[in-house]
Parts: structure tokens; sequence; C-alpha cells
């Protein structure tokens, strides 16, 4: 799950927010306030994505598809590679087609830190963006940590590139403290659409064994 989370390793909206975060903001490009908005994880989120990970170490690129469903009340479900994450706000289930498995927990034994509901602006709330260039319609938002600036996700330079129209972000480029570099390009995004009956609801498929960590039900 952590490589998903870390996208999203898929959206915490900021809930609390340092006291400077105010004056942080009005030097920030104007742009910032409405991508917040969008983000805030006040209504529905739908997204195609693709990403991308080098691994430093390795000198090695690593490349998946995936879709983004997210609804208030800690809705989504999120597929990435052969891999699907779900939850309907008290169940959570965890597939995995090449391990031929799936895990179900209750909702709330998961870090809320690490949920797909919480991922993209768990990377904006805190952190004060520089605009760096405008171009075709876009515009290039970023940070760089450094000093004071210490983030426990471990992140150490972020940048995005943003619809200068409707504030939508396009790419999301995240670096971290091992130089791993994930990138995550966005398609078809769209706000406040109404999700299809079940979609925050996961059927095994048929010979798929199932755990189920829920209290009562966990394996001895």
């Amino acid at each position: 799950m952590t490589k998903l989370i870390k996208f999203f390793a898929i959206v915490t909206f900021f809930v609390a927010l340092p006291s400077n975060w105010i004056t942080a903001v009005a030097q920030e490009p104007a742009i910032m306030s409405q991508v917040r908005k969008n983000y805030s994880g006040s209504g529905a989120l739908n997204a195609l994505f693709d990403l991308s990970i080098y691994w430093s170490v390795r000198e090695r690129e690593e490349k998946k598809s995936g879709e983004l469903a997210v609804a208030s009340g800690d809705r989504f479900r999120v597929s990435l590679g052969k891999e699907i994450f779900v939850s309907d706000g008290k169940t959570y289930w965890q597939y995995s087609e090449k391990n031929s498995q799936v895990v179900v927990r209750n909702f709330s034994d998961i870090d809320a830190a690490t949920l797909p509901s919480k991922f993209l602006m768990s990377f904006m709330s805190t952190r004060k963006f520089e605009e760096k260039k405008r171009e075709n319609g876009t515009v290039e938002l970023a940070w760089k940590g450094g000093g004071k600036d210490t983030y426990s996700d471990g992140y150490t330079a972020i940048t995005a590139v943003v619809d200068e129209k409707n504030a939508i972000i396009k790419v999301l480029k995240l670096t971290d403290k091992n130089e791993n570099i994930n990138t995550y390009t966005f398609k078809k995004t769209v706000f406040d659409k109404s999700p299809k009956d079940g979609v925050f609801q996961f059927t095994a498929p048929k010979g798929v064994e199932v755990l189920d960590m829920r209290e009562g039900n966990a394996p001895n």
C-alpha cells in the first residue's frame, strides 16, 4: 500500500494549519488559493493518472497507470496497476491481483494520514509554493525543503503543474530524501461528479483468498 499512498503514496485535506499559514499564503501566487479549494475534500473527485517512479539507487524507472475516485465521508476507490484500494468509510479493502488476495480491515484501523483521500492536499496544505513559470496555459509551482522546512512525509522538493484556467493539477512531481522521484500525470479530472452505485464497495473475485482482519474475524 505504501507506494500508492505516497501517491495518492491517490487526497490530510488542510484541516489543521500552522499559525503562519495565512501569512505564507498571502505571499504565494493567487492560483494556490483555488488549487486548495479544488482539493479541499468537500466534494467528489475523479481522475485518471499515470505514475512514473524513478528509483535513484537502482537507476531504474517503474511505470503504472491508475484511476482515482474520492468522495466525502472517507470514501475512495483507487486502482494502481494490479492493485485496488477501496473504502466506504467504514470498511477498507485492499486487493492484489498478483497475490490473488483481498485484505479486509475496519476503516478506523487504517492510518488516516496514509489514505488516498488525504493524498493531494497533504502535500499542499502547509507548504509555501512559488511560481516558476507560465506556458501553454499552465502555471508551474514549486516548493523546496531545507533548514526548518522538514516534513514527516520525507519529501524534499515538490513541483506541481496546474491548469491556469481551472486550477486543476496536471502533473505532480515529488522528490524524497533518497532522491527517488514520483511523477503523477493526471488526466480527465472531474470534480463533484456523483459516483456510480457500488463504486465504494468491493466484492472479492471468485477463487481469491480473503483475509478479514476485523475484530472477531482475524485469523489466530
